[in-house]
């Protein structure tokens, strides 16, 4: 490989302000991870071949990853990454090979982990000009990519465009990340599995439960304890468990609808918020979270099976006008 070379810093555009207000305006970046950007990189990855899709949003210092697959963090540094370059020129940003790309070659993220070889983004616009960031593909070796491939990651860029121009998350989610500044949505969120931390979720618990009385709704909390997690992960190695409890966050997403919320509680447990209009819509919205088996495929290709331990709590179950504390302490009893 090529030595002695200057890294290209990722550019910061003219409109860096406006860019900005817009992103932080639509609750872009530091949000709880949704099915919803995750069905657009599990499709991305699938049709591209490759190991790593991403939905990016660019903040002041660092680029965040709205969705990820095939990595096991949620965020890189803004001036070396490869999305900054996209949203600074506003066009889509082809590298076939790094190593023969002199602004590349010496890049961190290409010397070191992930290891990047080949990398093709495609900028997300939420306003005129304005771009929050990048949907992209990532290889670990140097690609050339069809017509059809680069056809697919374009229509995938502009739903994920107008998803994050709907909303970054289901209202009451965006309720309560609008009255937090940004670092404390940082601390709200698991930085692996891009869950609800338990704070985080016990402040939107409180929401959820105020709402509910006040519209007469439907309120269930599903806790969900994965057995043999410690066989699971000894058996992929060093990254085995943040791998695991990636994909198992990611899965349990899937199942919840689109108001649901989930929460990372320990090394094993996870928590589902899941609110409906009736008794009887939610007792079907839960179906599908109680189901004790999940299966899913691992980052390296393996098959991933897990069961799991469930109960659930209904806030109808309580006496009325329960409070959320009262409520969380139910789930904790009934265990």
């Amino acid at each position: 490989m090529p030595d002695n070379r200057l890294m290209r810093i990722a550019p910061t555009p003219a409109n860096e302000t406006q860019r900005l207000e817009a992103v932080r305006n639509a609750v872009c970046a530091y949000a709880p991870r949704e099915e919803r950007f995750d069905r657009i990189t599990r499709t991305l990855r699938r049709l591209m071949h490759v190991p790593i899709a991403l939905i990016t949003v660019v903040e002041e210092d660092e680029q965040w990853f709205r969705s990820v697959q095939g990595l096991d963090t949620d965020h890189t540094p803004r001036d070396i990454s490869f999305c900054g370059h996209v949203v600074a020129s506003g066009r889509p940003l082809i590298i076939r090979d790094t190593w023969a790309e002199p602004d590349f070659v010496d890049n961190p993220l290409v010397t070191g982990a992930p290891g990047i070889r080949s990398y093709v983004g495609w900028p997300l616009e939420i306003g005129q000009g304005l771009f929050a960031g990048s949907l992209c593909a990532i290889d670990t070796i140097p690609r050339v990519y069809s017509e059809d491939e680069f056809a697919g990651l374009r229509d995938l860029a502009h739903m994920a465009e107008c998803e994050l121009r709907a909303h970054a998350a289901a209202s009451l989610q965006k309720n309560l990340l609008m009255r937090l500044d940004l670092m404390q949505r940082r601390h709200a969120l698991d930085p692996v599995t891009g869950c609800w931390t338990i704070r985080g979720f016990r402040e939107l618990l409180g929401l959820a439960v105020q709402q509910a009385h006040a519209d007469g709704a439907q309120l269930a909390l599903c806790h969900m304890r994965v057995e043999g997690m410690d066989e699971m992960a000894a058996s992929l190695g060093e990254t085995g468990r943040t791998s695991v409890l990636s994909v198992l966050a990611q899965l349990l997403r899937e199942r919840l609808p689109p108001e649901g919320a989930l929460a990372r509680l320990s090394e094993t447990e996870f928590c589902a918020m899941v609110p409906a209009h009736s008794a009887n819509a939610l007792e079907y919205a839960l179906q599908p979270v109680m189901q004790p088996e999940l299966e899913g495929v691992l980052p390296d290709g393996r098959t991933l099976g897990a069961h799991l331990a469930c109960r659930a709590v209904r806030l109808s179950e309580l006496e009325q006008a329960a409070s959320a504390s009262r409520f969380w302490g139910a789930l904790l009893v009934s265990g």
